[in-house]
Formats: C-alpha cells, sequence, structure tokens
C-alpha cells in the first residue's frame, strides 16, 4: 500500500512557500526543481550537464511539507485531500482488507462552529465505500483536456491526462473508464476541486489507483506537483513526514509504469482500497437473518387498525384498504440529533447489532374490486400482490395514487407499502436537524438498514398466508403467494435493488425511474436546493461539501443500491437467490441521473442495455428484445439529454420524471416482466417515445 497511517501529513489553505536559498545558485537551483518537478527529467539532465554542475539532488532547494498527523501533504491546499487516500487506512490484519478506516479527529471538514465531523462512525469499514468519488485540487485548474463524462473512452488510452486503474490480484494496474469534472456548484471558477467518478460500479476489497499527468493552469503553464508528491517521486522523501510511505509509492510508480505511464510525467497519483462486503453489508446481512432466525417458521403478527371501503363512485378499482402494522424485531437505539430524536443502529459486544426490542412497522394495503369472490361466502380468485417503494421521504399512503389502483384492478394485483425508514416522511425533521453537524448522519445510513429489514419482514408476511388475516379472510380475498413482486418509484427505484438484493421472498421487481450513488445523484437533482442550502449555511467551503458527500457515501454504501447491484444476480449475498430487475428510466429526468444507471450497465452486474435507448452509452452495445435477466429501458417524453456537469438538468419542457408510470405501455412491461421474467420491447423496436 502506498499509505501508511502513522504517516504525519499537514493542513493548508494555501501552497506551503519554499524557504529561500542563500547561494548564487539559488535561482538556478529553483528553476531546475521547478523543471524536474514538472516530470522533465531529461531536460533537467541535459540542463545540469551543460552548465557543468556537480551538484546531486539532494542539494536543490528543499522541500516544504509542513507536518500535521490528521492530513495528507500530497494536496497541501486542503486538508482531505486527495481523497479518497490510503493515507487514512490503519493496518489491521483482523479485518478482510487488512485496514480499518481511520481519519483524524480534524479530518474531515468542520461546521460553523467549528466542529469537525466525527471519524468514530467509519472506523466500522475495513476500506472507503465503493460509491465514493475521488477529490482533487489545483490552483487555477484548466480541466479541458481531461475526460469529462462524454469522453469515457479516452481514459482507457494511454495518451488520457486521467488514469484510473484497479489492482490485480497479481498486482497489475487495469485501467478501467472514468471521467472527471470541475465543481461547478463552487462559485468560483479558478478555485474548483476536480471530481474523478469512476464510470463503472467499483468492487469491493478492492484497490485502486488515480493518475494525473501533464495538467495546466489557465494560463496554460504546466501545472507543478506538490513538494509531498516530488519527495516520492523522485526519491526525495529522506528525512521528510512522507518518508514512511515511500515503499508503497514506489510500487505504486511500478505499476503505473507498467501500464504506460512514466513515473517522470506524473503530477499526481494516489491509492485506497474499498470496503470488503462483510464490512459494508455485514451489519445488514446480520440484521437479516438474525431477523428471520427470530421468527421461525412463523407468519409476521399483523395487525389491522382501519378497514376503509369504498363505493364504486369513490373508486370505481379499489374495494376497500387496511391500514396497520406488522412486527420485526429493532435493532435501533434512541439518540438525540439536534433537537430532533433520531435513531442509530445498536452494536452489541460483537460488533453486529443486536435485538433490542420490537419494531411495529405501519402499512398500507389496497384490495382491488377484481379480488372480491363472484358470490357471498366464496372466496374471489387468488391475486399477485406488490410491495410499492414510495419516493423522496414520501410514505407508505403513496399506495394511494390513481395510476395504483387502475394497474391493481386491470391486472389482478394487491398493492401494499410500508414506510422506508431513514428517509421517510417520520424522517424529515431527523434529516433537517442532522445537517447541522453531519457526525449524526448515522442516524441516516443506520436507519435505512431497518426500513430494509422492514421490506424483508413485509415480503415474508406475504409470502406465508397474509389472506388468513381476518379483515381479509371475511371478504373472502386470496394471495397468490406465487406472485410477490416489488415495484419502487424514484427513492423507491434507487433502493429497490437493495431491498431485492436481501430479498429470500421476492424475486423480481421493477425499478422505475430508478439511480444510485447519492454522492452523484444528489448534485446532479432538482429535489435538493433546499438541502444544498441548509449546507452551504453549515459547511461554507465548497471544497469542504464535496469531501463530506464523498466521505458520508462511505456509511451510505451499506444500504446504497450502489452496493448491491452486484448482489443482485452474478454474486448474491450468502444464502440469498438471485435477482432479476428491470430499469424504466425516463430521458432529461431532473430529480434522477440517468448516467448513474449507464454506470450500472457498464459493470458487468448483469443488467443489459435495450434497445432504443436514445443514445450511444459508450462502451456498453445493446440487447435485443426480449430478455430473460435484467435490464434498463428508457422512455423518452421529448426532453433534452442533460449537459455534463454537477449540476440539476435545466429543460424548457416538463419534468418527465413521473411521466413514465402513468402509461399503459410502460406498466404491461412492468407486469409481464414480473410474471414471465422477460423484458418485451411495447414501443416498436424504436425506443419509448409516448405521444
Amino acid at each position: 500500500m502506498a499509505g501508511d497511517s502513522s504517516a504525519p501529513a499537514v493542513r493548508h489553505l494555501n501552497p506551503p512557500s519554499v524557504p529561500p536559498v542563500s547561494s548564487s545558485w539559488a535561482v538556478v537551483r529553483n528553476t531546475m526543481n521547478r523543471v524536474c518537478s514538472a516530470g522533465l527529467l531529461t531536460l533537467f539532465a541535459a540542463l545540469t550537464s551543460l552548465s557543468g554542475c556537480s551538484e546531486s539532488m539532494a542539494e536543490l532547494a528543499p522541500l516544504s511539507i509542513p507536518d500535521e498527523a490528521d492530513c495528507d501533504p500530497l494536496v497541501p491546499e486542503h486538508c482531505a485531500m486527495p481523497f479518497p487516500s490510503s493515507r487514512y487506512l490503519e493496518r489491521d490484519e483482523s479485518r478482510v482488507t487488512g485496514y480499518t478506516l481511520s481519519y483524524g479527529a480534524t479530518t474531515l471538514p468542520a461546521n460553523k462552529l467549528g466542529v469537525h465531523i466525527d471519524p468514530k462512525p467509519y472506523r466500522r469499514l475495513d476500506g472507503f465505500g465503493v460509491g465514493q468519488p475521488a477529490l482533487v485540487y489545483f490552483p487555477r485548474l484548466d480541466a479541458s483536456a481531461i475526460p469529462d463524462e462524454t469522453r469515457l473512452a479516452e481514459t482507457l488510452t494511454t495518451a488520457s491526462p486521467l488514469g484510473l486503474f484497479e489492482v490485480k490480484k497479481d498486482g497489475t494496474f487495469e485501467r478501467i473508464p472514468c471521467f472527471a469534472e470541475l465543481d461547478l456548484s463552487d462559485p468560483e471558477p479558478e478555485h474548483r476541486a476536480l471530481i474523478v467518478r469512476p464510470a463503472v460500479l467499483l468492487k469491493e476489497a478492492t484497490r485502486y489507483v488515480v493518475a494525473l499527468r501533464g495538467l495546466s493552469d489557465l494560463d496554460g503553464k504546466l501545472m507543478a506537483p506538490s513538494d509531498a508528491f516530488v519527495a516520492l517521486r523522485d526519491h526525495r522523501s529522506e528525512g521528510t513526514p512522507v518518508a514512511s510511505r515511500q515503499a508503497g509509492f514506489d510500487e505504486l510508480f511500478t505499476g503505473l509504469e507498467a501500464a504506460g505511464i512514466p513515473r517522470a510525467e506524473l503530477t499526481l497519483a494516489f491509492d485506497w482500497v474499498t470496503a470488503s462486503s462483510e464490512a459494508m453489508h455485514g451489519p445488514l446481512l446480520h440484521m437479516r437473518d438474525d431477523a428471520l432466525a427470530t421468527l421461525g417458521d412463523a407468519r409476521p403478527s399483523i395487525t389491522v387498525h382501519t378497514v376503509t371501503e369504498f363505493s364504486v363512485a369513490e373508486s370505481p378499482d379499489i374495494a376497500f384498504e387496511l391500514e396497520g402494522t406488522f412486527a420485526v424485531p429493532n435493532y435501533m437505539k434512541p439518540v438525540q440529533v439536534g433537537k430532533q430524536k433520531g435513531y442509530n443502529l445498536a452494536f452489541g459486544k460483537t460488533g453486529l447489532p443486536e435485538q433490542t426490542g420490537t419494531l411495529l412497522a405501519g402499512f398500507l394495503m389496497r384490495v382491488p374490486r377484481s379480488a372480491l369472490p363472484v358470490a357471498p361466502a366464496t372466496v374471489g380468485e387468488p391475486h399477485g400482490v406488490f410491495i410499492h417503494g414510495h419516493g423522496l421521504n414520501g410514505s407508505y399512503d403513496q399506495v394511494r395514487d390513481g395510476w395504483i389502483s387502475r394497474l391493481a384492478n386491470q391486472e389482478k394485483l394487491i398493492a401494499v407499502g410500508t414506510n422506508m425508514l431513514g428517509m421517510s416522511s417520520e424522517d424529515v425533521d431527523t434529516i433537517i436537524a442532522m445537517l447541522s453537524d453531519l457526525s449524526d448522519f448515522p442516524a441516516l445510513s443506520d436507519r435505512l438498514h431497518q426500513g430494509a429489514l422492514n421490506h424483508v419482514f413485509l415480503s415474508r408476511a406475504l409470502k406465508r398466508g397474509f389472506d388468513e388475516v381476518p379483515e381479509l379472510a371475511s371478504r373472502g380475498i386470496a394471495i397468490d403467494e406465487s406472485q410477490v413482486f416489488y415495484n419502487g418509484i424514484s427513492q423507491g427505484g434507487i433502493f429497490g435493488a437493495t431491498h431485492l438484493a436481501l430479498s429470500l421472498d421476492i424475486l423480481r421487481g421493477q425499478l422505475g425511474v430508478p439511480g444510485n450513488n447519492y454522492s452523484t445523484l444528489l448534485q446532479r437533482s432538482s429535489d435538493f436546493a433546499a438541502f444544498f442550502a441548509i449546507l452551504r449555511s453549515v459547511y461554507a467551503l465548497p471544497h469542504d461539501r464535496q469531501v463530506l458527500l464523498s466521505a458520508l457515501q462511505g456509511l451510505w454504501d451499506s444500504v446504497d443500491s450502489t452496493s448491491h447491484y452486484r448482489h443482485l444476480k452474478v454474486e448474491p449475498h450468502p444464502n440469498t437467490p438471485p435477482h432479476d430487475v428491470l430499469l424504466a428510466s425516463a430521458k432529461g429526468d431532473q430529480q434522477v441521473a440517468l448516467l448513474t444507471n449507464e454506470i450500472v450497465t457498464r459493470s458487468g452486474v448483469g443488467v443489459e442495455l435495450l434497445p432504443g435507448y436514445g443514445k450511444d452509452v459508450a462502451l456498453v452495445t445493446a440487447t435485443a428484445y426480449p430478455l430473460k435477466g435484467s435490464g434498463l429501458v428508457n422512455y423518452d417524453f421529448g426532453n433534452s439529454w442533460p449537459a455534463p456537469g454537477n449540476l440539476p438538468p435545466v429543460d424548457v419542457l416538463e419534468d418527465p420524471h413521473g411521466s413514465p408510470r402513468k402509461l399503459e405501455a410502460h406498466n404491461h412491461q412492468m407486469v409481464y416482466f414480473w410474471r414471465t421474467g422477460d423484458i418485451i420491447d411495447v414501443c416498436g423496436g424504436n425506443g419509448c417515445t409516448p405521444d
């Protein structure tokens, strides 16, 4: 590894100055040092030869590498950059990766009161999250030559100034597609951080390396590397704060040179290791398995609180609805988040969550008229059932939407929903409160674990005699337990891959207008303007906001679908069946970035791109209809493709985010997939372009 948790580091808001050198050679030496720092070692050798200079490299102007334990001096302008960095991996042979993620007390950003984000929760991980982008900073960087999201293929060539590498088990460096973007949310163009995003889903327990070279500033001058990087690259680290990292960086440079990047050309290179599945998913899988073991062969306890019947005039599609609760083992403990109540996982002595009692999770079930028996004292035709995953900070009452009622009656399906705890209407006040100090972020990421477990238990109840509940049985309602499916929209589509990857009872689900990786989605969504307004008032520096978004993703990844897609089918979680998903997006969606779905299709996780997407998806070839398995389809309502960059799309047309679910073709495609596992073309082979 290139990093060493014991290596000292540096915190600076401005580049460190080089101490003056008192000799007639000062100017020459400083000039040669800058030439050498730019990577032109050959030219430097020629200059020293022509001048007859016999001074050694050690006699060059001294390097200024201030020493601060919580920071990484490779990017001296910002403590935590480059980020992620192996600088923050502490050796720990008890972990799968051999590391524990260990930030210093002041590594992560401070809020307006000077309170730094608490590093303690991150020690649960044995590496960085698979969804975390990489962050660097160069003053006044001209990023025009660095490939953006429209130029992915360039990053696979040796000519690219940006390279992202996966380190294989044999030590070889393999290029993977990526792109970079300056932080457009920063109002100061000359000060913007550079965000490097993988264009594929990263793997767990894997080492990654970023390499940058040939960069220029806005005046066209070659960008010089930091003194800390010069020390490592040019073997000048002896006696400096980075000396202990030299061996690791020599290994890194050797790998990059074998991959076609000469050491002397590098402006910056850094590495990190992603967390293992055991560290990211272990608590959630333990909760599932422990809770189901507690349940045994029984059905989760169900209590109906209210039954509401509708006349045909009130609802031509829905006969009645049930609202109630079902019992789930609780793994949460209450905590204070500002002035609000929040919940964190209750970790026991084993380091895994332990039960703290029973949680009564709410549900709402809507029964269509098609499920009613045709004669008194008989049983109606058995109906399938689907769990509906609600949208952003919503609730289970979204199953009352008109399109769901029509779908249920037409397709002979019962609809049911439960709140997605952690990001539901119940959690909004806590989410707002935690923005004042993002040390409280586990109140969101931890509670999402319980919300996911609740979905596991609801599906288990549906597979084990839910229709024996008196309020259903007395009305002659029968559930076909072979037809239990999932449908999520927006946030429900995002977390749908997570819910399915955990499920032992639902094998197929549709993910409507979905995405993944909140650190990418938040910045490209129109939904979070108010969120960022608060964030800017609490964490004023744009660089800090980028670091905290990346850092928080490390905790979010445990439940974010960005880490669960590969566990749907190609690598199912232990003792879990494989699953298939249908992703249905909308071109120009202003709330959920389609870019993140394209990343999934490029990642070899079993989700194929279907024809008619509306544009070429770099490095992906579409698979023909019909497809048995998982795939991505796209609906086109005339909106434009968004411009590259980490800002919400702007379009003169209405946001199409809520449009696909209102189409009969879309819903026919969804139900056909649920019942057969086949994704069929409902749009004539040319993509879905409804009138």
